[in-house]
């Protein structure tokens, strides 16, 4: 098992040489673990907070991402970093990643969704995230997609008090209703 060493956090990789073919020497990955995949989003994390150059490198060449400033799709590292570069670089900022949930989506790609709660200069903003990671040909992880969207407060009018009892009795329906069907799993 190689260990190689990225700033702070290990990136472990272990190759079997010679496995399954024999004789051609065929190289396979051991699959990834959700363990792996939440230790990228911490390095992706780590670099961000700090705002290392570093961290437009866990980017594939050809990313795709939907950020919170830009109304269209951006595509490309090198356009993410022209872009958001300037306003990136040696900004400290803190950022709390709140119930991640990681789906493997084969032994060299997982989707990572979590709350992401920023705070820059004492402004705070809480983000939806949804990230897709893939090995490149290297073997290592890097960001293919990501989709940001800002977490805002529901936009619904306030209940009047003469709806109150309509409410109640919708809930109490609702209750019935579930208690005799069961929870969808």
């Amino acid at each position: 098992m190689a260990t190689k060493k990225r700033g702070d956090n290990p990136v472990k990789e272990t190759i079997k040489a010679g496995a399954g073919v024999k004789g051609r020497g065929k190289s396979t990955r051991t699959p990834l673990t959700e363990k792996d995949v939440l230790d990228f989003v911490q390095q992706i994390v780590n670099v961000y907070e700090t705002g290392e150059k570093e961290f437009f490198d866990l980017f594939s060449r050809d990313v795709s991402l939907f950020t919170i400033s830009t109304p269209t799709r951006i595509d490309g590292r090198e356009t993410y970093e022209h872009n958001f570069g300037p306003f990136f670089y040696n900004q400290k900022r803190r950022s709390i990643i709140l119930s991640p949930e990681v789906k493997l989506l084969g032994p060299d790609a997982a989707l990572i969704d979590f709350h992401n709660r920023i705070l820059v200069q004492g402004i705070s903003t809480n983000i939806r995230s949804t990230i897709v990671a893939a090995r490149d040909s290297s073997g290592e992880l890097k960001c293919v997609h990501m989709h940001n969207s800002p977490l805002t407060e529901a936009v619904a009018p306030p209940l009047a008090h003469t709806n109150l009892e309509s409410l109640t009795l919708l809930e109490e329906r609702v209750a019935s209703a579930s208690a005799m069907t069961g929870t969808p799993k």
